[in-house]
């Protein structure tokens, strides 16, 4: 999620453009509204979750069937849980509470009574369970506070019940580390060193290296990269150069552990931008590329599908050649609403719109798995009885993507 969502909340929606990276973000507040939050228990029968492998380009299950996973990202933290649109679902470290919703979410979003179909959810290990307690006005992106013995408690009393409950309810999960990179980030730099302790641990977890379920995206947003001289920027080879050194040594530490979980790699620019891996690949056979789309991304308007398409085309398909994509963070809806995609609507294939221009280009890749940025897009302010989100308004992200997930749960193959 965006650094800038820590940074600062705003009642309305404000696009922050990064001249040199070609980017745009957007900013979030909560509305003032309550919502009595119920129990769900779905009637429907999960279907199983075998063991992944990347082929080429695509993934594939034990029986050499082609899988796309499409679900919501779900961030276990009391602001990410209600608080950020004014449902305050639990605090106070109260594991209970955080589980009890995490858990209805995802039932929830399994219901075929109720029309959702999703069989992944992108898990956040959030800051609010690994930091030091009681540390308050730091962004997500300052590891000072980080205190691992919090961190490893959290891995056990948060988010291997989760893994657990998603895997009963026939949902795939990719994990990703606390928190968000700092802008600039380099080789053997402070950043660089914490992703290899939270992956070395993580790696070697029993309830996590190897389970079935469980994939892993090695950092969220990359921006900037360090070069050896000291200089800084993104997007040419050199700095792709520098970022496959990264990743490169948090992949082998993984790999040394002996996991083969399918790992995520993020680009540069927000995870906007990715040329450079096709010309400097990280080497491993078990590996996808993690990117971010929404409808400001590389400082254009997306809803142009000609636009959309040269973007896609220059900084997405050069990996989606030749490894799987997941695209672990999108979201759109008209003005009105709020979400980070403030502007995008969803419009018809080939003409204007954001998100079904969206659609017809992964579709047409076919190696693209995807989900939505949080519960609060498509359900009712995230609430376990919420219909719908956005009036279920057929520009909004909500309505189109429960019709669309319904339509491809109906090509997916079971391989019990």
């Amino acid at each position: 999620m965006k650094l800038i969502k820590l940074l600062t909340m705003s009642i309305l929606f404000t696009a922050i453009s990064c001249a040199k990276d070609d980017i745009t973000t957007v900013v979030l507040e909560s509305p003032d509204k309550k919502q009595e939050e119920v129990d769900q228990e779905p009637t429907d029968r999960p279907i199983a979750t075998p063991l992944l492998h990347v082929d080429g380009r695509v993934l594939k299950d034990p029986c050499d069937n082609e899988v796309l996973l499409h679900g919501v990202a779900l961030t276990p933290s009391p602001w990410f849980n209600g608080g950020a649109v004014g449902e305050w679902r639990w605090n106070n470290y109260d594991v209970e509470g955080c589980l009890s919703y995490n858990k209805g979410v995802m039932n929830k979003l399994t219901n075929t009574d109720e029309g959702w179909y999703l069989n992944y959810i992108r898990l956040h290990i959030d800051p609010y369970w690994t930091n030091n307690i009681g540390v308050s006005g730091i962004s997500e992106n300052d590891i000072s506070e980080f205190n691992f013995e919090r961190f490893k408690k959290s891995i056990d009393d948060v988010i291997v019940p989760l893994i657990k409950h998603a895997k009963s309810r026939g949902m795939y999960v990719i994990l990703r580390p606390p928190g968000v990179c700092p802008h600039v980030i380099g080789v053997n730099g402070p950043y660089h060193e914490y992703l290899k302790t939270i992956w070395g641990y993580i790696s070697d977890h029993p309830d996590l290296k190897n389970r079935d379920n469980l994939m892993f995206e090695l950092a969220n947003e990359p921006i900037r990269i360090k070069l050896p001289d000291g200089s800084e920027g993104a997007n040419t080879q050199a700095h792709f150069d520098e970022l496959k050194k990264i990743f490169q040594s948090v992949v082998d530490i993984i790999r040394d552990n002996g996991a083969n979980n399918i790992l995520w790699i993020p680009g540069s620019g927000y995870q906007s931008q990715y040329k450079g891996y096709a010309n400097n690949k990280i080497e491993d056979d078990n590996i996808g590329y993690a990117v971010h789309i929404y409808p400001g991304y590389w400082g254009q308007d997306n809803n142009n599908p000609e636009i959309f398409k040269a973007n896609w085309n220059a900084n997405i398909k050069p990996v989606a050649d030749f490894a799987p994509i997941a695209i672990t963070e999108i979201d759109w809806a008209p003005e009105q609403y709020d979400v980070w995609g403030k502007g995008g609507v969803t419009g018809v294939a080939n003409g204007w719109g954001f998100g079904a221009n969206f659609k017809a280009i992964v579709d047409e890749s076919g190696n693209v798995s995807w989900n939505l940025l949080a519960p609060e897009n498509l359900i009712d302010k995230g609430a376990l009885d919420g219909g719908i989100a956005y009036d279920a308004n057929p520009e909004a992200c909500a309505f189109p993507v429960h019709n669309w997930f319904k339509e491809y749960a109906k090509d997916f193959k079971s391989c019990e």
